[in-house]
């Protein structure tokens, strides 16, 4: 079964090294170039392996695998200024271990540096900084790659025909920028290339591209919108995706934290046959208390992942039973705030992850586009007052620079993601008459931070690495480029 795919072809971002000038290689050797550029790189060198049995690559697009103590060799498609590199492949596999690829240069022994790549979702992008003085000896020889882990890492090899999904290609980063702009940050998550793993890492994406449309009239951002679904439904509205074990599934919800791209889906299409498996996995996950959660375990996710969507959805389907049941699952969730902290998990015995910034952007997102979806029905004040109480703690913790640390109330590396969500969600709340306008001078100062995180070509950097790993690779500096992150991000900047 093929998935849909763009309805045009984008051309490749490229151009062979015998099309350049002596013009434009004088102006890059004598170094009089200012800009920022992507390289793409060909893979030369490599021995090509199989995809493990009952796993499948995202959207058919091209990738390799290369197999521990193996390795591959690029070489650069065109050539390029003697500036600032940054060396950039993506996973097209999901990972749950530590993988170091080693970068080196062909043929020779100078090493350059270690990708480390962690506990990493499919479709994210990792980089290596190259020093600009390896620019030549790279042009002449390429670089070889070589893999230090246990298990095979997959990496999307070159683009597809179909659109321009280069940026999660193998590329350098050729740039004499420290920082992108805000338009650079559009640009690049209007785009293919903030597609993420279906699931909350979409729904995210898809959430912040529809707050650009319907709070901005980002008309792109609808465009953009229905590309990244047709990259997961096919011709007859089948969904087709893979899990976090990159696992195919049809037509299947894959546990509570799958359900929040169905918010965007029922906005564009709330006729969509996908929608009534979504509701009926909704009431497959319903506890007897109404409580919908895959197991005994109340968590924040389920704010933004369960009752936003199911408000949506409620809503457009003017179904008063649906309405009220996605405030129920705000309600069976306030216990998630108390004493003056967040916690993102709580079972009958204890709470965890005691004020981790993403958490608390998953209760205070969940909750006010929650009641933002149904203030017109009805208003509970039990809940209106829990998300304000939520933001001023988070409020009391956000740092100098205007963002909150990984663990807000701990001496650890700040997360973008979390500072995103959290700015977003009091953003929204003024929008929508729950908090007092005083409130943006928090998010603001919040928007000023994250720009220093905003890469050359737009991304967003700094991220905490998805919670496979525990708490002690969330307390650490481990950072990442994240697209979800840049989803909150968006939502943050479409009510600016």
């Amino acid at each position: 079964m093929k998935r849909r795919t763009f309805l045009e072809t984008l051309p490749i971002v490229g151009v062979g090294l015998g099309l350049w000038t002596s013009t434009a290689c004088n102006l890059f050797s004598n170094g009089n170039y200012k800009g920022t550029q992507r390289v793409d790189l060909r893979i030369i060198s490599s021995n090509p392996i199989n995809i493990a049995q009952g796993k499948r690559v995202a959207f058919g697009w091209p990738a390799i695998g290369i197999r521990p103590d193996d390795s591959i060799v690029l070489k650069p498609e065109k050539d390029f200024p003697e500036t600032n590199l940054f060396l950039r492949i993506s996973t097209a596999q999901e990972t749950w271990d530590k993988k170091l690829v080693h970068v080196k240069i062909a043929g020779k022994d100078t090493t350059l540096g270690i990708i480390d790549i962690r506990s990493s979702s499919v479709l994210v992008p990792y980089e290596l900084e190259i020093d600009k003085k390896h620019a030549r000896s790279i042009k002449e020889h390429g670089l070889k790659l070589l893999l230090e882990a246990s298990e095979p890492l997959w990496i999307f090899d070159q683009q597809s025909r179909d659109m321009d999904n280069g940026s999660l290609c193998p590329h350098f980063l050729a740039t004499t920028e420290e920082h992108g702009s805000v338009q650079d940050f559009l640009d690049r998550f209007m785009s293919v290339n903030s597609i993420q793993a279906f699931g909350w890492r979409e729904g995210t994406v898809l959430d912040g591209l529809w707050q650009l449309y319907s709070q901005k009239g980002e008309k792109k951002a609808l465009e953009v919108i229905k590309k990244h679904f047709k990259l997961f439904f096919d011709e007859n509205k089948n969904l087709i995706y893979e899990n976090a074990r990159s696992i195919p599934k049809l037509n299947q919800m894959d546990g509570i934290e799958s359900t929040i791209p169905f918010a965007t889906l029922a906005r564009i299409d709330a006729n969509h046959p996908i929608l009534k498996t979504v509701v009926k996995a909704w009431d497959t996950y319903t506890m007897e208390n109404g409580m919908v959660t895959d197991g005994m375990t109340r968590t924040a996710e389920g704010c933004y992942t369960v009752a936003y969507p199911m408000a949506v959805v409620g809503r457009l389907w003017k179904r008063k039973d649906l309405m009220h049941k996605a405030m129920d699952q705000l309600r069976h969730r306030l216990v998630l705030i108390e004493g003056g902290n967040f916690y993102l998990r709580y079972n009958e015995r204890e709470k965890t992850f005691r004020n981790w910034a993403r958490g608390a952007a998953w209760f205070l997102l969940g909750f006010v586009r929650t009641i933002s979806e149904l203030k017109e029905e009805f208003m509970d004040e039990e809940i209106t007052g829990k998300f304000r109480e939520g933001v001023d703690i988070a409020i009391s913790m956000q740092q100098k620079d205007g963002l909150w640390n990984c663990f807000m109330d701990q001496d650890v590396a700040p997360d973008t993601s979390g500072s995103a969500g959290i700015s977003a969600a009091i953003v929204t709340g003024v929008e929508n008459g729950i908090l007092n306008p005083s409130y943006n001078k928090a998010a603001e100062k919040c928007w000023m931070g994250l720009q220093d995180y905003i890469t050359p070509d737009g991304f967003l950097k700094g991220v905490a690495q998805d919670n496979r790993g525990g708490i002690g690779l969330q307390q650490s500096d481990y950072r990442v480029i994240a697209q979800m992150g840049m989803g909150m991000m968006a939502q943050l900047y479409a009510f600016r």
